[in-house]
């Protein structure tokens, strides 16, 4: 988060969901039954209680092998999307490991139950910006409160610009950098504090999901194609 950007977020929500998310992190509460009803959404990797018998990802070489994996995780990102009862946020390296082909992760007590309309707007968001319906893109922008009234046109065209700076300009072969992530990051929130943007807690809480993600696909160092796992997921 660019440090003027907290001047974009509001404290009293942020202030309550961090209580809550240490709190799980510390005791793993709700862990085991968020694991359930994430396995019955995931098809990309399977959810275990310990990774002793899988060989750490650090260990995996090959750029096909490499490549399987990390499309697995960004499948694993969008398909937690459509989990109800919340998403797991810690999607680092560490929390990973493989069994011949299989890809397993082993969540931990870093999760969130996003607002019902913040979490469907991110869902309207994707399914928008990967199927090129920009109406339907404006429309999930103003469903999380981006897009909203009394907005200039120019500004609405550069948040749209910056937000497409931020999904990713090659999307059928993207390479996932933290660097970029984060210059994008600090331009949308420069936009946000300039505009006097007062975005809810759940923003941090993605920011944070993206990194994890973001951390771990530049890892293992391949292209990915986003657009069509996102529509096999979410379209």
């Amino acid at each position: 988060m660019p440090l003027r950007g907290w001047d974009a977020i509001e404290w009293k929500p942020l202030l309550g969901s961090m209580r809550s998310v240490s709190w799980r992190y510390v005791s793993g509460q709700g862990v085991d039954s968020l694991a359930q009803s994430c396995s019955s959404s995931a098809t990309a990797i399977g959810i275990c209680d310990d990774l002793d018998d899988a060989l750490p990802l650090t260990e995996i070489t090959g750029p096909k092998r490499l490549k399987r994996f990390g499309d697995q995780i960004l499948r694993f990102y969008f398909e937690q999307w459509l989990v109800d009862e919340g998403l797991f946020l810690d999607l680092r390296m560490a929390r990973f490991g493989a069994e011949d082909n299989e890809l397993w992760y082993k969540p931990n007590g870093l999760w969130i139950k996003l607002r019902p309309e913040f979490r469907d707007g991110i869902l309207a968001l994707y399914r928008s910006f990967y199927s090129t319906d920009a109406a339907a893109f404006d429309e999930a922008l103003r469903q999380m409160g981006m897009l909203r009234p009394g907005l200039s046109k120019a500004a609405a065209s550069e948040l749209k610009e910056l937000l497409h700076a931020h999904f990713g300009i090659d999307q059928r072969a993207q390479r996932f950098s933290i660097d970029t992530f984060k210059s994008s990051f600090d331009d949308l929130f420069e936009f946000f504090v300039a505009n006097e943007y007062k975005l809810h807690s759940d923003f941090v809480w993605v920011g944070f999901y993206l990194i994890t993600l973001y951390l771990t696909l530049e890892q293992l160092g391949q292209a990915h194609n986003v657009r069509k796992i996102c529509s096999e997921v979410l379209l």
